[in-house]
Parts: structure tokens; sequence; C-alpha cells
């Protein structure tokens, strides 16, 4: 069996972090195609005429920011304070609406003008994060299917969520990872427990992702020799800085701690019951289910949250294999597209869904046992950012976060392929090569 010799593409070190007149020239192409494809979207569909029965959680608090009532009801109805979801995007939502008024057609462009700015600048993060682990050749391919597919443009043009943030903030938060594992400078600590705070805030699932790019950087500095324990307790202290006044808001609001978005447990309870599908049913969410609204007005949040918590946990206990076989299913599921089959929009069909997650489960296979610089963040944005999704329910938005990741691994993935069939094809083609030469040779003049 003949062996064949991988050469991967050549890493730029990360110390190198000024680019050059070419490079960022190449990189404000990518995010103008990027931004202009995405904002063209949004403009042919008209997303910017946003119909009222599409005010969810998010909007119902920042139209109640912007109004002086209040981070309070989540469900367009009054009923008081909430820490039902993460404060940023509500806050910028309510600041826009501030400025160019309530749901106006020029307040939701702008909002979707700055998620597709998100969206362009995500291009140039995998591209950044590519050069950095798995080379920058493989970032520019990856980096321009970003940019020009229509797979990606869903979530920037069509959802006002967090979505295209979360997927930004991950990219950047690996890069800044890597940065500081290579130099450990104390600029780049503090950037780094900065970002992460500005990420709790906006997206608390991300946080699972934390101990790893934190343990990863702290273990290459203490390798290297560099002095690291007082620079990460920095570090920290910044994150706790930052999410500090929202945890006091939120103790001196409900008399007790809740940290930073209140209703993981009903999101929880709702794919977790008797005969459930796995799915999280939107029957039981109070917006969906009269009953449901009722006892969380007559309960109040923190202690509707309760009773969803303990109904929850009681089924856990009393049918526990039903509750494994719905979580063993939620782990299939969170990749497979399945949960499209109970969502509106037809945007996808699971056929459509899968395969990105096939192929990059395939290019993270590859890269743990070639083990290329950044390899342990990469496996932990896939191994461990789903978990608490397999826990609860799945839905096709969760993955959009680590969608940059999974995208590069892919390529990666095709690379590694065709590394390894590329000789044996260039060794058929000049073989036959010879044939034809060999043959004009054999034929009388």
């Amino acid at each position: 069996m003949t062996t064949v010799a991988i050469t991967l593409p050549r890493q730029e070190p990360a110390a190198a972090t000024g680019d050059s007149v070419s490079y960022r020239r190449l990189y404000a192409l990518l995010f103008a195609v990027g931004f202009a494809l995405r904002f063209a979207m949004v403009l042919w569909r008209q997303s910017y005429h946003f119909p009222p029965g599409w005010i969810f959680e998010n909007l119902s608090i920042a139209t109640n920011l912007a109004t002086g009532h209040g981070f309070s009801s989540p469900f367009s109805i009054e009923t008081g304070p909430t820490a039902w979801i993460a404060p940023a995007y509500p806050f910028f939502l309510a600041t826009v609406f501030k400025i160019f008024g309530l749901y106006s057609p020029v307040s939701m462009a702008v909002i979707f003008a700055i998620q597709c700015v998100m969206a362009g600048a995500t291009g140039i993060a995998i591209h950044a994060l590519a050069k950095r682990t798995l080379g920058a050749g493989i970032g520019w391919w990856a980096a321009w299917i970003w940019t020009l597919s229509p797979f990606f443009f869903r979530w920037p043009t069509t959802w006002i969520w967090d979505f295209t943030a979360s997927a930004l903030l991950m990219a950047v938060l690996l890069i800044l990872t890597l940065d500081v594992a290579e130099t450990g400078s104390r600029e780049l600590w503090l950037a780094l427990g900065a970002l992460w705070g500005l990420a709790a805030l906006t997206n608390p699932a991300l946080l699972s992702v934390l101990p790893f790019t934190m343990a990863y950087a702290a273990y290459v500095n203490r390798r290297a020799g560099r002095k690291w324990l007082r620079r990460l307790s920095l570090a920290s202290v910044l994150f706790a800085a930052i999410i500090a006044p929202w945890l006091i808001r939120n103790d001196m609001v409900f008399g007790h701690f809740v940290f930073l978005r209140s209703n993981y447990w009903f999101e929880f309870h709702l794919g977790n019951y008797h005969f459930s599908n796995g799915m999280g049913f939107s029957g039981k969410h109070p917006t969906k289910n009269a009953i449901q609204m009722a006892k969380y007005i007559s309960l109040g949040e923190q202690g509707y949250i309760q009773w969803a918590k303990n109904d929850a946990l009681q089924f856990v206990r009393e049918y526990p294999g039903e509750f494994l076989d719905l979580t063993i299913h939620r782990v299939w599921w969170f990749w497979d597209g399945t949960p499209l089959n109970y969502e509106s929009g037809g945007w996808w069909r699971p056929w459509q869904f899968w395969p990105l997650s096939c192929v990059g489960w395939l290019g993270l296979l590859f890269t743990l046992t070639r083990r290329p610089r950044g390899w342990m963040l990469l496996a932990a944005t896939l191994f461990i950012y789903p978990v608490p999704y397999y826990l609860s329910y799945c839905s096709s938005k969760y993955r959009h976060a680590i969608e940059p990741e999974l995208l590069l691994l892919s390529v990666y993935f095709a690379y590694v392929v065709w590394g390894e069939i590329r000789p044996t094809i260039q060794r058929v083609i000049g073989s036959r090569k010879a044939s034809a030469s060999d043959h004009q040779a054999e034929i009388p003049a």
C-alpha cells in the first residue's frame, strides 16, 4: 500500500497580526460582497416591513426599553420585570428604536443592515481563524463560500435575534484565544476577558466553551515558560466586572441570584415531558397557550420557571429511560436537520442541512489525527457547545453559532481528501499520456 504524504498548508504565525496591504484589500472585498449580497436580500424580501405578529421576546423587551418601561414583559403584554433573555441584544434593538422610530421601516432596515455587517465580518473572521490554524488557503475557500452561498444568508436577513452576532463572537473568541496563546500579552488577555463578557451578555450559551479557551491559552503560555496566572486572573476579573452589573440588577429585582438569563429550565421543560417528541413543543409556550400565559402571570416569571423546572425534573426522575432516549435522539437531530420538519419558513430541507454537519465532523476527525495548531479549540466548539441543546431541545437556528467552524473544517476535509487522491489521479493521467505517446510512436509513418 502506497503512503501518500500530505503537506498541510503553511500556518501563519499568530504574532504577525498586521495584515499586508493586499490582505486588507481582499478583506475589504470579502466584507463588501458579503454585506451587499445579504442586504440586497433584505431589500428584495422587504424584510424591513416587519409584521407585528413576529414580535418575539427580544423585540418585546426592546419595545419596553425604548418606551421607558425598563427591561420587562417578554411576551408583548405587561407582565413586569424579566430576565428571560440576556440583555445585550434587546438594549441594541432599543437603541435603534429610540433613534429611528419604533418598528419603522428605517429602524428595521438599520437592524438588518447591522446584522449583515456582522455576517460580512464573519467571513473575515473565518479566514483569520484558518490563517492561525488550518492554513490561509483553506481560509480563503471557506471565507468565500460563507460570503457567496445563500445557505448562510437566512439568519442575518430574516430573523432579528443574536444568531448572527453569536457566530461572529465565537469565531473572534477563538482567534483571540490563539493570539493570547501565541504571545501571552496582558493586553490580549484583557481583551479576551472583555470579549467573553460581551459574549455572555449576548448569548450565554457560548459560555460552555469559555473554560476551554482560557485553559488552552493558560496551558500554551505555561508550556512556553511565560507568565500566565496573574494575567488569567486579570482577564477573569474583567469578565466578572462586565457581567456583574446585570447580575446585581437581577438580584435586586427578583430577590435572589439569576445568572444572565433565567429561562433555561423553561426551555428544558419544553423538550422533556412524558410522550414528548423532544423538539420543544411550542404549544406549551405562554405565547401560544392561554393557560400557560395565565400561569406565567399568576406565578410571576421566577415562580413560573421554578414550576417548569420542578415539572421537568420530575419527568426525568419518573421516566429516566424516556429522557435518555430523547437526549440520544437530540444529539443526532441537532446535526441532521430533523427539527426542520417541525419549523415554519421552508428555507431548507433536512437533506440540505445535514451535509455541512457531516463533512464538518469528518474534517474534525482529520484535525484530531493531524493536530494542527488550535485543534483542541475546534474540537471543544463542536463537542461542547451543543450539549445544553442535547439536554433541552434542538432547532436549526442553534447550529449557526458554530457554522463558521463547521465550514472551515469541511473545507479542510476536502483539502485533505484532494491531497490523498491527487497523486493517484496525476499518475493515471501521466500513464495514459505515456501510453498514447507509445501508441503514436508505433504507428508507421
